[in-house]
């Protein structure tokens, strides 16, 4: 049996329908699991690199080797900022915010000295 012209132009729109629903979901669903990756790839550079500035702290630590710490890291692609707070027996808590490339709130680690 031959089909018409009509049923035809139907299943053309039909398909193109789904096509224009399941596109648009599936380029969103690959965004959002590349740009994961890409934030679990910045994390983990912003954690690197708090360890490679808090290293540059020699022991025993003060606030003159706090305050000429590096404002960037090695690469350049990560700001540093610290708040410093002293405690009691001279001990003194380093705050390092660090920010990466990509929007957000900056990774916050404390350590006490």
């Amino acid at each position: 049996m031959k089909k018409s012209n009509g049923s035809t132009l139907v299943e053309v729109l039909i398909a193109l329908c789904l096509l224009g629903i399941v596109l648009p979901a599936s380029l969103e669903t690959l965004g959002t699991v590349l740009m994961a990756e890409l934030k679990m790839q910045e994390k983990t550079h912003m954690i690197s690199s708090a360890e490679w500035w808090f290293n540059r702290l020699t022991h025993p630590v003060n606030m003159t080797k706090i305050n000429a710490a590096p404002l960037v890291d090695r690469f350049e692609k990560v700001r540093f900022e610290w708040e410093t707070e002293d405690l009691i027996n001279g001990a003194i808590r380093v705050t390092l915010f660090v920010y990466g490339r990509l929007p957000g709130p900056p990774l916050t680690i404390n350590r006490i000295y």
